[in-house]
C-alpha cells in the first residue's frame, strides 16, 4: 500500500517534469532545435495533453488519482483493498474521498442490512395501517401484508441463490412497487370473500364465488404488469433491466401466492375475520 501512495506522489512529479520539458522544447522549436513540422505538431499536442491531464489530476486544494485493480466490483477481497487504501491514506492526516462503483458498494455494505430492514418495516406498517382502516380489522391486513412480503422475500432469495446481483436502489424500488401494487389483488379477493361471507354463504361457497368474481380482474392487471415489465427488461440495460425483470418475477410470485395461499389463510382465520356467530361455516 505504501507503494501506491508513493506512486501517486511520483506520478504527480512526473507530470510536472514532462510538462517542463515539453514547454522548454516547444519554446525553442524553430530556433535551436532542428525538427520537422510533424514532430513540432506532436510536441505541441503532447504539451496540450499533459496540460489537460495536469488540470484534471492536480489542483490547488485537491489532487486526483485513478486506481485500477483486477478485483471484482463487489467482493470481500475488493472491500479489504478499499479499507486498506483508506487506512493507509488516513494515517497521513490527509482529507481523502474514494469514489466509484466499488467504494459506493463498500459504503452501502456497511449500512445495507439496517437500512433495508428499516425501510421494509416502515413499508409494512404504512400498508398495514391503510388496509386496517379499509377493512376495520387487524387480522386481514396482517394476512395480506404477510402474503405480499413473503413474495418479496421469495424473489429476493431466488436472486441471491441464483448468484444474480441487484443494486440497492433497485431493491427499494422493487419492494415499494410490489408492496404497493400487488397488494391490491389481495384486497380485491379478500373484499369479495368478506362480502359473500356476510351474505351467509359457507366458507367454501364464499371462496368459490370470490375466485369467480376476482380472477378476471387479478389476472388482467397482473398479466399487464408482468408482460410489460418483462418486455422492457429484455431490451433495457443495467439497472433499468434489473428492476423491470425483478418486478415481473415478483408480480408473478405475488399472484401465485394470492391465488393459492390466500384462500387457505382466509379460511383458517375465518372465525377472526367474520365474528358474527349466526353466519354459516
Amino acid at each position: 500500500m505504501r507503494k501506491i501512495t508513493n506512486f501517486i506522489v511520483e506520478k504527480r512529479n512526473y507530470i510536472l517534469i514532462i510538462f517542463i520539458v515539453l514547454s522548454f522544447v516547444s519554446l525553442y522549436i524553430g530556433t535551436k532545435v532542428n525538427i520537422n513540422n510533424d514532430m513540432k505538431d506532436e510536441i505541441i499536442n503532447a504539451k496540450d495533453k499533459i496540460m489537460d491531464a495536469k488540470e484534471m489530476l492536480v489542483g490547488d486544494g485537491y489532487s486526483r488519482a485513478i486506481i485500477n485493480t483486477t478485483f471484482d466490483k463487489e467482493s470481500d477481497e475488493t472491500f479489504k483493498f478499499i479499507q486498506s487504501v483508506k487506512d493507509n491514506l488516513n494515517s497521513k492526516d490527509k482529507e481523502i474521498y474514494l469514489i466509484g462503483d466499488s467504494p459506493m458498494a463498500y459504503d452501502m455494505d456497511g449500512s445495507f442490512g439496517s437500512e433495508l430492514d428499516f425501510i421494509t418495516v416502515l413499508t409494512m406498517i404504512a400498508i398495514f395501517v391503510v388496509v386496517a382502516f379499509t377493512f376495520k380489522s387487524v387480522i386481514i391486513p396482517l394476512i395480506l401484508v404477510l402474503i405480499i412480503q413473503c413474495s418479496v422475500f421469495i424473489i429476493m432469495s431466488i436472486l441471491s441463490f441464483s448468484g444474480s446481483g441487484i443494486y440497492f436502489i433497485a431493491i427499494l424500488i422493487v419492494q415499494s412497487i410490489l408492496m404497493g401494487a400487488t397488494i391490491d389483488y389481495a384486497i380485491v379477493f379478500t373484499s369479495y370473500y368478506k362480502e359473500y361471507r356476510l351474505k351467509n354463504m359457507t366458507i367454501t361457497d364464499a371462496l368459490i364465488n370470490s375466485y369467480n368474481s376476482s380472477i378476471h380482474t387479478i389476472l388482467t392487471s397482473a398479466s399487464i404488469l408482468i408482460i410489460v415489465t418483462f418486455i422492457v427488461g429484455s431490451f433495457a440495460e443495467a439497472i433499468a433491466a434489473k428492476i423491470c425483470m425483478t418486478i415481473s418475477k415478483g408480480t408473478f410470485c405475488s399472484v401465485v401466492l394470492i391465488l393459492f395461499l390466500l384462500s387457505g389463510m382466509l379460511a383458517c382465520m375465518d372465525k377472526y375475520i367474520i365474528k358474527n356467530k349466526t353466519i354459516n361455516k
